[in-house]
């Protein structure tokens, strides 16, 4: 059993993890239960099988003249349990089945006492209208031959008689086998996704960077909301998240001056001065990380240029605000060789020591650009001229770019949003880049929610890499 498969051996349940990874699927979820629930509703209305009941009421009252309201209502309560017994006996049952022309008297009966009267009301249920009533009529013709053998004292007078019912008496519990769907669906899809979120091997929690991946972890990053108010939801605005922007959390901007200030000892120790930032997956934050390390290595009064070397979704431009005049077609620049252009794209972020190159242009592969050196070129240029050159590229496990150009930086740095990536992905793409003149010196480990529901929303800008190419 090796390193890594002795780190992730130990499982433990970390329940905030797994609530945020049901309520990130809970448009599933919940279209899953919606689902279900039509399908109980078409399975309920599918089974409903419709019945009729005719009714007809009777005067129970006892022979002889003598007979007072007492005796009545204690005739009828003893008449009651008789007659039921009456109605369920095979010889009445037989005859009403050969008076129906039936093989078998197959309808349901019932009896029941109006209180404190001497009202009997008794019942026919059938699959059919018809049939219910013509059973009713045949009980009234024939059960005065099993009745006169245990209720000969007894007489039963019409007082209403039976009608063909127009409507069934039952109706499709179809609202019920739509809540029970709902419900149904919901509960199982919810503990579906939890046990998915359980048995999911990624990094869930800070221990869990130590014991999981290949790397020393150098900071956490906490979650920071990027809608600030619902207006800005209305008009779809991403709130900026760069640490200069006074509207920030503290936790947020002091997580990332602290992860700062631990990463720019690991390079100052190395004498590192390009420093590559990747991530394994998109949407993992590493662009966002890399602005604002750029950044607060830049209030450090140090000389600091934040090169946008992702040319599959390029990303700062629109993190720091970009006016079109501010970016460029850097991809085409690169390829004109005339490198006076160079000093033209380089832009001063306000009035700090931080220097930005961004790129607009997405291009299908990087290979003109490594074959040509000037991407390379790019790197020592910097080099010489600034205290730290921070490289943002693409995910190094969507895209084979960043390992080409970790080959020009003089140390890697990765980023885990927590509870995110499998930590065997992980730890591949630190295998990766520590064959590369860029070895990793750590990790951020970026996006954490210690409490609450927050964090289900990522970071990120939008769009896709696809897979990666070697």
């Amino acid at each position: 059993m090796d390193n890594r498969t002795q780190k992730g051996s130990g499982m433990r349940i970390d329940i905030l993890s797994i609530i945020r990874d049901v309520c990130r699927q809970m448009i599933v979820i919940l279209l899953i239960s919606l689902s279900a629930s039509l399908l109980a509703y078409v399975f309920a209305d599918y089974r409903y099988q419709p019945e009729y009941t005719t009714t007809s009421t009777f005067v129970v009252t006892t022979k002889g003249m003598n007979n007072n309201i007492y005796q009545n209502l204690t005739s009828t309560q003893a008449m009651a349990e008789q007659f039921s017994q009456v109605l369920e006996s095979n010889v009445l049952r037989t005859k009403i089945a050969e008076d129906l022309g039936q093989e078998k008297f197959t309808a349901s009966t019932s009896v029941e006492i109006l209180p404190e009267t001497n009202l009997m009301v008794l019942r026919v249920t059938a699959d059919s209208a018809l049939e219910s009533f013509r059973g009713l009529r045949s009980i009234m013709n024939n059960y005065n031959s099993v009745s006169d053998l245990v209720m000969d004292n007894v007489i039963l007078e019409v007082l209403q008689a039976p009608e063909i019912p127009m409507a069934p008496s039952n109706s499709p519990d179809t609202a019920g086998a739509v809540k029970k769907g709902f419900a149904g669906a919901f509960v199982v899809c919810a503990l579906g996704f939890a046990l998915l979120s359980y048995m999911k091997d990624t990094v869930k929690n800070t221990k869990e960077v130590s014991e999981k991946i290949d790397a020393r972890m150098l900071g956490v990053i906490y979650h920071e909301r990027k809608v600030k108010s619902f207006r800005e939801i209305k008009n779809a605005r991403l709130f900026s998240l760069l640490i200069d922007n006074p509207l920030l959390s503290f936790r947020f901007v002091e997580s990332n001056r602290m992860t700062t200030s631990r990463v720019r000892s690991h390079m100052d120790r190395r004498d590192v001065k390009v420093l590559l930032i990747t991530s394994v997956a998109e949407n993992e934050g590493k662009s966002t990380v890399a602005a604002n390390l750029a950044l607060a290595l830049a209030q450090e009064n140090k000389n600091v240029v934040l090169i946008d070397y992702d040319f599959r979704k390029p990303a700062q431009y629109k993190i720091f605000g970009s006016s079109e005049e501010e970016t460029c077609n850097l991809p085409e620049i690169l390829l004109s060789d005339d490198n006076g252009k160079i000093q033209g794209i380089i832009r001063k972020y306000k009035d700090s020591n931080l220097f930005t190159v961004f790129n607009k242009t997405s291009i299908s592969s990087i290979e003109p650009l490594t074959e040509s050196g000037q991407l390379k070129w790019l790197a020592d240029f910097f080099r010489t001229r600034m205290d730290y050159v921070i490289l943002d590229t693409s995910p190094i496990g969507m895209v084979s770019d960043t390992e080409e150009i970790a080959q020009y930086a003089d140390a890697s740095l990765l980023i885990v949003q927590q509870d995110l990536v499998l930590a065997g992905e992980i730890n591949d793409a630190i295998d990766i880049l520590n064959s590369t003149r860029g070895k990793v010196i750590g990790c951020i480990f970026n996006n954490v929610v210690s409490g609450g529901a927050a964090g289900i929303r990522r970071y990120g800008y939008g769009g896709h890499y696809g897979k990666r190419t070697e």
